[in-house]
């Protein structure tokens, strides 16, 4: 049987934890890319191993996944616009933009 500390160990999944850290390491299903509405369309919420992602398809419609939060001021990117492809504009900065890697 596990001790507590063990059980902790194994089972926790956030970042920066033992766990957390081997899971990172290995693709994780999200969700169905036919989940997804199109082009250009609203993003999707998710949350994997306690972190918030926000799941889009852009211009072209390929698939990308994001950390909700924008670096530059904490927003939620779930209420950004995708632009020229691979683009995500975050509406709280303005003109600024992050480059985000899609996969089709």
């Amino acid at each position: 049987m596990l001790s507590h500390l063990e059980n902790e160990k194994l089972t926790r999944t956030g970042p920066g934890t033992p766990m957390g850290d081997t899971m990172r390491r290995y693709w994780i299903p999200a969700l169905l890319s036919a989940e997804l509405p199109e082009p250009d369309g609203a993003p999707i919420r998710v949350q994997l191993m306690g972190e918030k992602l926000v799941a889009f398809r852009d211009t072209t419609g390929r698939v990308g996944l994001l950390d909700e939060f924008c670096p530059h001021r904490q927003a939620s990117m779930f209420w950004g616009v995708t632009r020229n492809a691979a683009f995500v504009a975050c509406t709280t900065v303005g003109s600024s933009t992050l480059m985000v890697t899609a996969w089709t």
